[in-house]
């Protein structure tokens, strides 16, 4: 993920023997945090006491979808995995789930967007059709949009009139959803601006512009990583506040022998396979558990440049799940000096795949060689004023946006498979007939989704 800050006027990382794995994810004492999860979709009553007087600590739980995470002793934890009603006992990973960052011509139509200060560089909102769509009455207006991510700045002037405070939590321990205050690049607050800044005059706009949006935090602002357990737990918070649409513009790269890379960036070999396996069923179980409530959840494909078609070994989390519309990244080359120019060059860094995409959108690029490179991104909000910034997790947030629009225009409520299907069916078929290797069933087109 490259970013650039614009005053006040991403990419994502991949993620045997247990002496050796409790050697690698000991903290400061003797006991790790592991998930446990059981056979059953819920937890029997009894079950949380039983493990506490065996010398369990219970931290939390996801009744929902049958999986605790306790912090015990790595003989307390094979003790748990020999119980009947126990499927797998598994550390509960701390992965980078983003990258942290210590940075600090008009071819659209008139439109609502067209009096927000920035809108002239929102190249992606031309790309998709944004203003095309407002100008047919769909804004997204009541449907909520849960952004699963790092925090988000609650005060900022495109974020605050579309964000539900008093539903926005953190999954991350110690830190609030809220984001310390200061002038910096959040990754939470630029993702939610691309989806649903507010139309006020002020800075951008986002696709849906009168959506709801609650901000999720289940990645430590500071530093983007975070446990698989957060990750779960938010989803399926998400679902039980009744979201339409779930944002997750994050992503995690797992081996199935074991390899993937820690909350350091460090690449590590030393979990057991069968363990992958078990973080990957509990992280589909939690994806099935909000799809089955009606959500439509969007992803980031990733930003490793891999082709996933053929990988069998390679996961990537959440991207990888079933019921999830995976997204690639687009841009533009040297678009401030060409503006009509073609706006749907896949991203240099963008995971690809007719397996892996479902859609493309705009996410931007910075290998453009001219000196105003930085225009080729996306500009979004963020803590103490607008940053661009680029990456998958950039393009996640247009197609949730695109979304919102689809279900804003069905009434509020709208079956997952339908919003898929309405994408995928609307989406401009760049290149492959509809099956293509970079964007998969075609780029997100909002104005064909809310009238076609």
């Amino acid at each position: 993920m490259a970013l650039l800050f614009l005053s006040s006027c991403s990419t994502e990382n991949d993620v045997t023997n247990d002496t050796e794995l409790n050697a690698v994810y000991a903290k400061t004492s003797s006991k790790t945090d592991y998930m446990v999860i059981l056979k059953s979709e819920s937890i029997p009553d009894g079950f949380e006491a039983e493990m506490e007087s065996i010398g369990a600590t219970i931290k939390s739980t996801i009744p929902e979808i049958g999986v605790l995470v306790v912090s015990s002793s790595e003989n307390v934890s094979n003790k748990i995995s020999k119980k009947g009603n126990v499927r797998s006992v598994v550390p509960d990973l701390n992965v980078q789930w983003i990258e942290p960052s210590d940075f600090a011509p008009l071819a659209s139509p008139l439109s609502i967007g067209s009096d927000e200060f920035y809108f002239d560089l929102l190249w992606g909102m031309d790309a998709i059709d944004a203003p095309e769509a407002w100008n047919t009455g769909q804004t997204g207006a009541g449907v909520r949009i849960a952004v699963l991510d790092s925090g988000m700045d609650g005060t900022h002037p495109d974020i605050a009139p579309n964000l539900n405070t008093g539903l926005s939590a953190s999954f991350i321990e110690d830190e609030d959803w809220q984001v310390q205050p200061g002038s910096y690049f959040n990754h939470g607050t630029h993702v939610a601006g691309t989806i649903a800044a507010a139309d006020n005059e002020i800075g951008v706009i986002g696709v849906a512009p009168n959506a709801e949006i609650i901000a999720v935090k289940v990645l430590s602002e500071f530093s983007g990583s975070g446990p698989f357990s957060s990750i779960n737990a938010g989803i399926v918070y998400a679902a039980d506040i009744e979201a339409d649409v779930i944002n997750m513009s994050l992503g995690a790269t797992l081996n199935k022998n074991g390899k993937f890379y820690d909350e350091d960036g460090n690449f590590t070999d030393k979990i057991p396979s069968k363990y992958i396996q078990e973080i990957v069923h509990a992280q589909q179980r939690a994806i099935n558990y909000a799809y089955r409530k009606g959500v439509t959840i969007v992803v980031s494909a990733g930003n490793g440049g891999e082709n996933f078609d053929g990988n069998g070994s390679t996961i990537k989390l959440p991207a990888s799940l079933n019921n999830v519309i995976s997204v690639s990244a687009t841009a533009p080359e040297s678009w401030i000096e060409n503006p009509l120019g073609d706006l749907d060059l896949p991203a240099s860094y963008t995971d690809y795949g007719r397996s892996h995409v479902t859609v493309s959108a705009p996410g931007g690029d910075f290998d453009s060689p001219s000196d105003f490179w930085f225009y080729d991104m996306v500009l979004s909000a963020s803590p103490g004023g607008w940053f661009f910034s680029a990456g998958t997790s950039m393009a996640s947030p247009h197609v949730a946006g695109v979304a919102a629009l689809i279900i804003g225009k069905n009434g509020g409520q709208m079956d997952p498979h339908e919003v898929t299907k309405q994408l995928t069916n609307t989406a401009d078929n760049i290149d492959g007939n509809g099956a293509s290797l970079y964007h998969g069933k075609g780029r997100v087109n909002a104005y064909r989704a809310v009238t076609e």
